[in-house]
Formats: structure tokens, C-alpha cells, sequence
């Protein structure tokens, strides 16, 4: 008898401690998961890292990107034809790179696309570049709109458009333009920073341009100093100022002042400070809704004509085609001669074109293209 209850007890006193031991863990590993977060949060590095990312994105979210970035116009009184051969050339696209080797890193070693667009050297990676020409002879406007975007490994760190052109205004006066449409940066720090670079160099790309274009631009046919000139301020418009202006012009480019004046009160500020205190602009043509619409079409008609080349010829002979193009073109707009519409019959220099400027051609094809459109759309008209 002693012996069976002192067994029921020893039993009973082992199954007692085993359900302390299993409450025992049960606890133990709910404090555990309890408390795991908490020490994570309680860590300053954790802490921190959540909140300078979730910083980071809402700056990138509202600095990163910018629709209307700049909006920069001046009056010229240069012809409407010489506008429109300047905004439709090269010349414009030389003072935009600012230095020549900016030119020739970037163009003189483009290469075209699958669709008629170029691609070049990115910042980094690759940067692809598409242009096309809107026109309106009612309105004498010419909108010129030009796609950059940048990748890297297939990515897109950012891509931006911006518009060059010229309206006439109800006075008849000329109103010459750059505004830039948008910017997406997809890339926090580098997106910024390639916004803030291009607002400054847009600030100086549309001030030399009014300097060139109401000073020197269009002088073919007077004396060969002012062709050296017109040519220097074009090419190299850092070394121009420094070698004729030196700090004057410089100074009204930062500050508004013009030279020639006796003293600081009576200088007159520049078209850049004015431009920003006219708080009354008239709509940009590519800001109407009809130009975006034919805007849109056009893009889309010139992605289609390059594709049906590319599909019937081989990328050397694509070249060649559209080399002889560019020479159709550059001769109705520069020559002024006339031109057969059979481009078998225009002579090509076959190394010249292999070496040509890849930019420049791709201009003359698109404004070439514009004007054939341009063209068509009244005959369309008064046949419908």
C-alpha cells in the first residue's frame, strides 16, 4: 500500500513539473516575440534609416520632377525666315552645348535608331534624342520640341522636353522662346541635380542666343569681320565674351546691366529680369491644345516612315538614304536652289555622309519633314 502511493505521488508531482516547465517556455517565447520589435524600434539606427528614407522619397517626390521648369523669351527683330533657319539648324545646338567639345562628345558621335531618333552619350549611360518641327504659316510660328532621356542599364534616370521656337505677335513683333515642358527624374540626389544643372544652363543658353542671334546672327553677304564674328560668338560663346567683352557683358548676364552706362542707378535690366517681372504671358504655341495634338501626330507619323525604311533596308544603306535626304534638304533651306523630288538624283559624297553629323542630319530631316507636311495640310484641306 505505502509502496503504490508513494508511486501515485512521485507520478504526480513529475506531471505537476512538466506543466510548470511547458507554461514556463510558452512565456519565455511570447516575451520574445513581444519584445523583439520593441528592441528594434528602441535602436536610434533603425530609427533613423526609416526616417531619412521615408525623407528622402518626399523630397525626390517634390523635387525630383517639374513640369513648365523655365519659361525664357525675348523680341528680336530679325526676319521670320532667318529665325526659323536658325531654331531649324545647327547653329542653335552649337550655342546650346556651350563649349564645341560638349558638341563633339555628344553629336559628332551619334548614331541613329531603330525609329529616326539618336542615340549618344548619356550622363551617365545613354541618352537617347528625338526632335520634331511644328510649323503654322497663318500663325508664322515655328515650334521646334526635342526629347532627351537618359539610361542607364535599360533604366531611365530621367527624361526631359524642351521647346525653341518663335510667334509673331499681334504687333507683328517677333517673340523668340525656350521653355522647357518637363522633367521626370526617377533617381533621388542625381535627379535634382541634374534638374538645378539644367535651369542654370537653359538661363544661359537662351541669353546667348538673344546676344547672337540680335547681334551677329544672319551676316552673309557684309564684311569678313563680322562673318568671324558671327561665327566666333556662335561656336564659342565663353571664349567670345572673354576675347571682345570680358566682364560687362558677363555682369549683365548675372545682374542686368547693359554696357555703356554712366552708373549703376540709371543701367536698365536685361530681358532675363524682365521677362520673370511679366507676370502677362501669352500662351506658348505648344501649349495649345491644337499644336499638341499635332504635335503628337507628327511623332507618330515620323516614327512610322522610319520604320518602314528600316524594315526594307539594311542600316548602311539607311544611312545613305537619309544622308541624301539631309542634302535635299540642307539645299532648299541653305542654297535656295531647286531641288528634283527624285533623291536618286542628288549626289551624295558616300565618305562624307559615313562621317557626317549624325545631329545636324537628323535636324534637316526633321525640319525637311515639317516642310513637306507643312505642304500637304492645305491641299488635304481644300480637298476635303
Amino acid at each position: 500500500m505505502m509502496s503504490m502511493a508513494s508511486h501515485r505521488l512521485m507520478a504526480a508531482s513529475a506531471r505537476n513539473a512538466a506543466r510548470q516547465l511547458a507554461s514556463t517556455a510558452t512565456r519565455s517565447s511570447t516575451n520574445v516575440a513581444s519584445t523583439a520589435p520593441r528592441s528594434q524600434f528602441r535602436n536610434p539606427n533603425f530609427v533613423l534609416g526609416i526616417g531619412g528614407g521615408l525623407l528622402l522619397a518626399g523630397l525626390h517626390s517634390a523635387t525630383g520632377s517639374a513640369n513648365d521648369f523655365y519659361d525664357y523669351r525675348f523680341k528680336s527683330p530679325k526676319d521670320a525666315d532667318d529665325l526659323a533657319s536658325f531654331y531649324g539648324g545647327e547653329e542653335l545646338m552649337e550655342l546650346y552645348c556651350v563649349f564645341p567639345i560638349v558638341g563633339q562628345i555628344m553629336m559628332r558621335s551619334a548614331t541613329f535608331d531603330d525609329t529616326g531618333g539618336i542615340k549618344t552619350q548619356g550622363f551617365p549611360g545613354t541618352m537617347e534624342v528625338n526632335m520634331v518641327f511644328s510649323d503654322d504659316v497663318k500663325e508664322n510660328t515655328v515650334n521646334k520640341r526635342e526629347r532627351f532621356k537618359n539610361t542607364l542599364f535599360g533604366y531611365t534616370l530621367w527624361d526631359m522636353v524642351i521647346n525653341f521656337g518663335f510667334q509673331t505677335k499681334d504687333d507683328g513683333s517677333r517673340e523668340c522662346y525656350h521653355a522647357g515642358e518637363y522633367f521626370h527624374g526617377n533617381v533621388p540626389i542625381l535627379s535634382q541635380v541634374m534638374l538645378l544643372i539644367f535651369k542654370v544652363h537653359a538661363r544661359w543658353v537662351v541669353w546667348s542666343t538673344e546676344h547672337h542671334v540680335n547681334h551677329y546672327a544672319f551676316s552673309s553677304g557684309t564684311t569678313d569681320e563680322e562673318e568671324e564674328m558671327e561665327e566666333e560668338s556662335r561656336a564659342n560663346m565663353p571664349l567670345f565674351l572673354l576675347k571682345n567683352y570680358a566682364w560687362s557683358d558677363l555682369t549683365a548676364m548675372l545682374f542686368g546691366y547693359k554696357e555703356g552706362d554712366l552708373s549703376r542707378a540709371e543701367k536698365q535690366p536685361s530681358f532675363l529680369l524682365l521677362g520673370g517681372k511679366d507676370s502677362e504671358k501669352d500662351e506658348l504655341p505648344f501649349q495649345k491644345k491644337a499644336i499638341q495634338i499635332r504635335i503628337s501626330e507628327d511623332i507618330e507619323a515620323d516614327k512610322q516612315a522610319m520604320k518602314a525604311l528600316s524594315s526594307k533596308y539594311c542600316p548602311e544603306d539607311v544611312k545613305k538614304i537619309l544622308a541624301r535626304r539631309a542634302t535635299i534638304a540642307r539645299r532648299r533651306t541653305n542654297a535656295k536652289q531647286e531641288v528634283s523630288g527624285d533623291e536618286d538624283d542628288v549626289d551624295v559624297d558616300e565618305e562624307a555622309a559615313a562621317t557626317s553629323d549624325v545631329y545636324v542630319m537628323a535636324t534637316e530631316l526633321a525640319a525637311d519633314r515639317a516642310m513637306r507636311r507643312m505642304t500637304r495640310r492645305p491641299t488635304r484641306a481644300a480637298t476635303n
